[in-house]
């Protein structure tokens, strides 16, 4: 699963300069308290499944999202949502 965070709110120009840095933790520190919280919040099973559904995917979002949404927009995305649930 890849999960893509806007960064532009780090170190704004207005932001007070004078605070200490604030440091981005690593991809793998993250991935790391995530699978922990899971884990005491779900259990090894769901943990396990969800892992094995979501995050062991290769697939880039950013590369087949025009693909997949073929500048629909949201109005009509949603149409096709509720047509599929029928």
């Amino acid at each position: 699963m890849n999960i893509y965070l806007d960064t532009s709110a780090l170190n704004r120009i207005f932001d007070d300069q004078s605070a200490k840095e604030f440091l981005v933790p690593s991809s793998e520190e993250v991935r790391s308290e995530a699978v922990q919280m899971l884990i005491k919040r779900m259990g090894i099973t769901k943990t396990a499944i969800f892992i094995r559904e979501n995050m062991a995917q290769k697939t880039d979002y950013l590369k087949i999202k025009e693909e997949l949404f073929a500048r629909k927009s949201a109005a009509k995305l949603y149409g096709e949502i509720k047509k599929g649930e029928k």
